[in-house]
């Protein structure tokens, strides 16, 4: 176990301060949850989620005032939040109990003892405490045990029922912690998946916990196991493709890579490859282009690779490119080894510039100009022109794009009408 002092210094001294202030005003604060499984596990960097039976708001506001921080608090939930410079954020809650009116509805909380507190939690693992003051481990649940034996285990048999997220946390902690899913447990999500209990959680709060399983370290893993549970049907429908974990893994270390890419349309996508059309994104918060960004790569990537086929030039790759978004094209890279130098290259192309704009083309304004600047930055890059011809080259280009327009315009004027 990782003692409170090999703690690193931001968290080292929150935690002495805070033992400071209960010291000064007579509060018992336990270390609760995830940050005690973490220190039982020999990890130096942790959370801190603290829990008082009594004093939480006591303790939150001298803290704050301490810090010269600012402290947010949920009293629906008896819970307060701590943030100040160059300190983590601090979490305080009353240990509470707490009732579920309805299967998948959040609970009604109440003030309780340390043990209510623990024992409402998700699984043994998070049911621990440490008193901060005598560091003593509160384990009513047998966490410690499960953390020695390697395995997640629900307090409860209603527990997934009760919260059905708890089985997306249930997946997500076992494989980050490389953890087994403890047999019982194992049945128990399954009787939940199959009784449809995650149809009695709003599509946003499924939606959310889909979007911390892309956020985790190894986000393939975790939603090729959500997806062979059926955890996502609710979702998806039930969808079965066959390579999934390699296509996910093929794309997550350029996902890394490239923190510009939004890994939840590419992972989406994905999970939705084949056809994306029939499916609701209501409770994603995704906006209209960030849906047709997931449908894109649901559904258009054979035509977009029969497309590529038939380019016989850069130029043509480009359009191809330009029509698509980022994260298309990352899929594409991953997919299409032979592709990716291209794909590169059009990457570079995007942030290359030239010292040019349509006021000096000395052109009338128009759609013309934008079309004529793209066309020589492209002829630029691609080493057609020199530098030093742009600007002749661009208006030449302007010109001709008028022409075009003009007598496009003019062709599809009616009889009498004048074309001026």
């Amino acid at each position: 176990m990782t003692g409170l002092l090999d703690l690193p210094n931001p968290q080292r001294r929150a935690i002495d301060l805070i033992k400071e202030i209960a010291i000064e005003k007579d509060l018992v604060p336990y270390l609760v949850g995830g940050p005690v499984r973490d220190l039982l596990l020999g990890r130096h960097s942790i959370d801190i989620d603290l829990a008082l039976e009594e004093g939480s708001s006591t303790l939150a506001r001298a803290l704050a005032k301490r810090l010269d921080g600012r402290v947010r608090s949920h009293p629906q939930f008896l819970t307060y939040k701590v943030t100040a410079q160059e300190f983590p954020e601090i979490d305080i809650a009353t240990a509470r109990t707490e009732r579920y009116r309805t299967p998948g509805a959040l609970p009604l909380v109440s003030a309780g003892k340390l043990k209510d507190d623990l024992l409402r939690r998700d699984f043994s693992v998070n049911a621990l405490a440490l008193g901060l003051l005598d560091e003593t481990l509160h384990d009513p649940a047998n966490g410690e045990r499960d953390l020695a034996h390697r395995l997640i285990r629900v307090l409860y048999d209603q527990s997934f029922i009760d919260d059905p997220t708890r089985i997306f946390r249930a997946v997500r902690l076992a494989t980050r912690l490389g953890f087994t899913i403890e047999p019982h447990t194992v049945a128990l999500m399954r009787e939940a998946i199959e009784s449809a209990a995650l149809t009695t959680v709003s599509r946003e709060r499924v939606w959310r916990e889909l979007f911390l399983a892309m956020d985790e370290q190894d986000a393939p893993a975790v939603l090729a196991a959500l997806r062979d549970e059926g955890a996502l049907d609710v979702l998806f429908g039930r969808r079965r493709i066959s390579d999934l974990r390699e296509k996910l893994d093929a794309v997550r270390n350029r996902i890394e890579h490239d923190k510009s890419l939004d890994r939840y349309l590419i992972y989406t996508g994905l999970l939705l490859r084949g056809d994306a059309s029939p499916i609701d994104f209501e409770g994603s918060g995704f906006s209209q282009k960030r849906a047709r960004a997931v449908v894109e790569i649901a559904n258009e990537l054979p035509r977009f690779y029969e497309a590529l086929e038939h380019a016989t030039s850069e130029r043509q790759r480009f359009r191809l490119y330009r029509g698509v978004s980022p994260e298309m094209l990352t899929v594409v890279s991953v997919e299409c080894p032979a592709e990716r130098p291209r794909i590169e290259r059009w990457r570079e192309y995007k942030q290359f510039t030239i010292p040019l704009r349509g006021n000096d083309l000395e052109v009338p304004g128009g759609p013309h100009i934008a079309k004529a600047l793209e066309r020589t930055r492209e002829a630029v890059f691609n080493g057609e022109i020199e530098p030093d011809q742009a600007r002749t080259y661009a208006r030449e280009m302007a010109r001709k794009y008028l022409d075009r327009a003009t007598s496009g315009t003019a062709g599809s004027q009616p009889a009498g009408s004048s074309a001026d």
